[in-house]
């Protein structure tokens, strides 16, 4: 795949697992939130239940005892704790709906009404509740929340209001205790309770929330969220890498076939060598780097003598033949740092970077006489002239090759299979 290609991926896949992360944690914030809120749903519930219970008592209960008292059917100073008292009633409806819930395998539901004058001592206010009362009390506090755990490790929304101020007749059962019911002295003969006054705050509702049930709630649609929210991002994914990986691929064809154009526009077709499209660019590329690091350059011209005799003798196929194994030969003996091209039909250039006149000239002669050795198709035997030109300072390689040709004429006025080097005189 293409580098760049790869990155695009790669970056995808680091923006796409940052989202994931991000909204993950969201989801696990969320499983909180949700849990608070349906335990202060269920808080609120038991509170408007506990109102409710207040008004019953207060509205329907209570006036009712009060008017058989008033009509004799029940004696003077009557009390039950059953029947008038609030805080019991409303302390057995809550014990009777904690039953229910365990029918349902549903936790209990902690509800209290904490004073720090009870009655009952079952209605005392504990540590806590009693400096949450006290706040209450100055008007600093109208409402207490917050998250709690107990020695069990279970962990509760804790939520603490106040009840309504005292009353003026509210000071018949919580005030002087001669003016309270007989029976109701009788039975709470301590003080606690009474001499209660207007205007204080003399408990407060304490309900906790048991939390797991709506935490593991909470986190199953968190789950269900996070697995939604990955299979997205992951088909996100693998939907973008697949078209990404489909442009990839024709990038790579179009690559592939304009290296191959390329290639066919610097390769002579008959002998697969470079032509002189290709000889001037990359020798060219040669030559600067020899001029940057001040090494030689030498450049050597050379043809076959006499070739047109081969083809008039033998026909042009047969001479494709010769030209082919002509630059294979030469191909198989060349060093890795040597461009070799067909500049025409049997003429061929060879460009040495590092390499002196002498040491041109030496490759040329190795090159003749391997050559003049060699057994051509058809048992042909050829000679092939050289010239050699040293590169001169701030000379271009046209010049060069113009000098290097000048030097292969002189082989070729000389009586041919030979090598020459370019001197002044090889210009006439």
């Amino acid at each position: 795949m293409h580098t760049k290609n790869r990155s695009i991926l790669l970056f995808l896949a680091a923006v796409f697992s940052s989202v994931f992360v991000l909204l993950t944690l969201s989801f696990q914030g969320y499983t909180k939130r949700y849990a608070l809120a349906e335990a202060d749903k269920l808080a609120h519930d038991a509170l408007l239940t506990h109102r409710a219970i207040h008004q019953y008592i207060n509205k329907v209960s209570r006036p009712e005892l009060f008017r058989l008292m008033n009509e004799k059917l029940l004696y003077d100073g009557y009390f039950s704790p059953k029947t008038l008292s609030f805080t019991y009633t409303a302390r057995g409806i809550k014990d009777f709906l904690n039953q229910e819930r365990a029918k349902d395998n549903l936790p209990p539901v902690y509800f209290k009404l904490a004073s720090n004058n009870p009655r009952n001592e079952i209605n005392r206010a504990d540590a806590q509740e009693s400096a949450l009362l006290k706040q209450m009390n100055t008007d600093v506090l109208n409402k207490y929340q917050e998250v709690i755990k107990d020695a069990m490790g279970q962990v509760f929304l804790y939520i603490a209001l106040p009840t309504k101020p005292v009353k003026k007749g509210c000071l018949r059962c919580h005030g002087d205790p001669q003016d309270a019911p007989k029976e109701m002295v009788e039975k709470y003969p301590k003080a606690n309770g009474y001499y209660e006054k207007i205007g204080d705050i003399r408990a407060l509702i304490s309900i906790r929330i048991p939390l797991k049930s709506y935490i593991a709630d909470g986190q199953y649609i968190a789950n269900i969220f996070t697995s939604i929210t990955f299979i997205a991002l992951l088909a996100i994914y693998v939907l973008i890498s697949y078209f990404i990986r489909r442009l990839d691929v024709q990038q790579q064809l179009i690559l592939k076939k304009n290296k191959k154009l390329e290639d066919i526009s610097v390769t002579d077709f008959l002998t697969q060598t470079y032509n002189r499209m290709g000889f001037m660019r990359f020798a060219k590329q040669a030559l600067q780097q020899a001029k940057q690091q001040q090494q030689a350059f030498s450049v050597v011209m050379f043809d076959l003598d006499l070739f047109k005799h081969v083809n008039d003798q033998y026909g042009h196929d047969v001479g494709d033949s010769v030209l082919r194994d002509f630059a294979q030969l030469l191909r198989s003996n060349l060093q890795e740092h040597m461009i070799f091209a067909r500049i025409g039909g049997e003429e061929f250039v060879m460009a040495i970077p590092g390499a002196t006149a002498s040491e041109g000239m030496n490759t040329a002669e190795a090159f003749r006489l391997k050559i003049y050795k060699h057994d051509f198709p058809e048992q042909i035997t050829l000679s092939c002239s050289f010239g050699v030109a040293e590169l001169s300072v701030d000379e271009g390689l046209s010049e060069l090759i113009t000098k290097a040709d000048h030097a292969l004429y002189q082989a070729k006025n000389n009586g041919r299979n030979q090598v020459c080097l370019y001197t002044d005189t090889a210009k006439t």
